[in-house]
């Protein structure tokens, strides 16, 4: 869509019976755009129309325009209302008007609420951007730390610069009605910014929910319509490595490998949830056939404990990634590389790390954009707001890690089968 240029304040038009009229108009631009036809035309938008704000555009740590605008505004009603009541209450003695009595405390109403607001910004800062994933009990707890900091700083900054600057301020009994205020102040806002960060998490979820059902019912569409019977597959598995000779043996075993990763894949299409250690399987068995394929040139190491083994990951998460960082980290170097996947529980989660000393991030594949990463990243997002994080490994090659909620599957209990350190 591109932007003409601008017009004429005047438009001149002739009638039919030779008359000419000439007609004023707002400064006007015009927009290409298509219509159902795939025709270009053209429409004229007022030249008002790009000095509205984008309300959504991020400024810093997250906060929107519309949300910087709508807090300026809370503190600017705050204060003017504090301001306006403070010099009602005073009616009985002072002996100026009343607007006159308003606009002498602007100042030191303003420099009052401009403390209040630099010792929010931080606060803020570390409760909604810093632990935003921190459950919301935990952070309202903190509130008991916080308060009191935000309350003394206060103080301490708007009385110096109120008796530097000879502004005045309530002073001997008046400093507990200053602490009354500030305190509940302190309150009213930030029950104001944790109401307002659950409604808007609530309705991400929501959103995120609707298109998890809208992208199921687009999958199972996608397997009706490519539907297979999985025994004949397996059928297809078995007699191609019943014709093997014996003396191939190790093709046979590559065979099963792959007939194990088809079974694996239809079992998983079912299932939203699977054990670390069948997920971990499934990317040793696509590793021996890489490994197979590559000989030395590619180095596997897993290093995942036994305490991890029985918990919970969605299923078909890991592989994509490890394809990616073999397809376009390993493969294009002669030397060949490692390529290293680990899994750690970390207090409520498990962080998922995997490593190549590949190429790096040079290409779109190795900086996060490839279909793989993409994919991944997608599903990540919409299952749980979860982000993908891909970043230079020192001293070569690309890291990629993501966080997948704690859950442990039901009736699956951790087995003493060893652990899933391994180093090819």
């Amino acid at each position: 869509m591109g932007r003409g240029p601008a017009q004429s304040d005047e438009l001149s038009i002739r009638s039919p019976n030779g008359k000419a009229y000439v007609i004023r108009r707002r400064i006007c631009q015009f927009v290409g755009e298509d219509d159902r036809r795939g025709h270009r035309f053209r429409k004229f938008i007022p030249r008002t129309a790009p000095l509205c704000m984008n309300w959504n555009r991020t400024l810093l740590w997250g906060i929107t325009l519309r949300q910087l605008a709508l807090i300026l505004s809370f503190y600017s009603v705050a204060a003017l209302l504090y301001n306006l009541a403070l010099c009602i209450s005073e009616r009985p003695w002072s002996k100026d008007s009343l607007w006159v009595d308003f606009w002498q405390g602007l100042p030191r109403i303003g420099l009052d609420y401009l403390c209040k607001l630099a010792f929010t910004l931080p606060v803020w800062y570390v409760l909604f951007v810093r632990l935003r994933h921190v459950p919301l009990v935990r952070r309202v707890a903190l509130h008991l730390l916080f308060l009191p900091l935000y309350i003394i700083g206060w103080q301490v900054v708007y009385y110096t610069i109120s008796d530097g600057v000879g502004l005045g301020r309530l002073r001997g009994n008046g400093i507990v009605w200053d602490t009354y205020i500030s305190t509940l102040f302190y309150l009213v806002q930030f029950g104001i910014f944790h109401a307002y960060t659950y409604y808007r998490d609530y309705q991400q979820q929501r959103i995120r929910e609707a298109e998890l059902r809208e992208l199921a019912v687009q999958s199972e569409l996608s397997a009706l319509k490519a539907q297979l019977n999985p025994h004949f597959l397996y059928n297809v598995f078995n007699t191609i490595s019943a014709s093997v000779p014996p003396e191939q043996e190790h093709t046979r075993e590559l065979l099963a490998d792959l007939s194990d990763m088809f079974r694996y894949q239809v079992r998983a299409s079912r299932a939203e949830w699977v054990p670390v250690r069948d997920e971990l399987t499934f990317v040793r068995k696509y590793l021996d056939l890489e490994t197979a394929r590559f000989g030395d040139r590619l180095q596997v190491r897993l290093d995942v404990p036994d305490e991890v083994l029985h918990l919970a990951i969605p299923p078909m998460l890991l592989q994509p990634i490890v394809e990616n960082s073999v397809k376009h980290g390993i493969s294009p170097l002669i030397e060949g590389g490692e390529v290293r996947v680990s899994i750690a529980q970390q207090a409520d989660a498990l962080l998922v790390e995997i490593v190549d000393t590949g190429v790096g991030m040079s290409t779109s594949a190795g900086s996060g954009q490839g279909v793989g990463l993409a994919n991944t990243r997608l599903r990540l997002e919409k299952m749980f707001g979860g982000e993908l994080t891909v970043m230079a490994n020192a001293p070569r090659g690309t890291r990629v890690a993501f966080r997948v909620p704690l859950r442990s599957l039901s009736g699956d209990a951790p087995k003493t089968a060893g652990p899933l350190a391994t180093h090819v």
